[in-house]
């Protein structure tokens, strides 16, 4: 009798245990979709905003091999986009920054390469890569790449290159 006591009770336990986890990661789920909608919705609201925000640009000198420089878009102080423009021989990377309350939410980046290195006369773009990155929570939800053989950034390495870049705004 004990022994099925012991037995009912474990079960009991086992299976207020995987309804707990079950309920605390349905909590932890998103509506993926709908946060996507979201993001598009305050990009483009930024974006549309963007000639009454102050500006702010600094050299960003150390960040390519040619140079390049970093803006910085403040709606009140509050910082709600930057874009970058980072130069090298053999091309340019650009990339834009969106914030919101909750922090870094969409990331577009652009990278041009050319046929030939850009002090020589007459360089034609060889081709383009673009990348989106849409961010819940500090982490990358989705991401798009075009052309698809393009590497994707890791959610580290995208909060770490904005810090350095935020770093490049807080100068001076």
């Amino acid at each position: 009798m004990k022994g099925l006591l012991l037995f009912l009770i474990c079960m009991f336990l086992y299976g207020v245990d995987s309804f707990s986890a079950s309920h605390h990661s349905f909590k932890t789920s998103i509506d993926t979709p709908a946060v996507i909608r979201q993001i598009q919705s305050d990009f483009s609201a930024i974006n549309k905003d963007l000639r009454f925000y102050r500006k702010k640009t600094e050299d960003a000198p150390d960040m390519s091999a040619e140079g390049g420089e970093v803006t910085g878009y403040y709606d009140k102080n509050i910082l709600k986009k930057i874009h970058c423009t980072f130069y090298g021989e053999m091309g340019k990377a650009e990339e834009d920054y969106y914030l919101n309350s909750k922090g870094l939410f969409f990331v577009f980046r652009r990278e041009i390469f050319y046929d030939k290195p850009m002090y020589l006369k007459d360089f034609k773009i060889k081709s383009t890569t673009e990348t989106r990155y849409y961010l819940y929570d500090g982490k990358v939800i989705k991401s798009i790449v075009e052309p698809k053989t393009s590497t994707i950034l890791s959610d580290q390495e995208i909060v770490g290159e904005l810090k350095q870049i935020i770093s490049i705004l807080a100068e001076k």
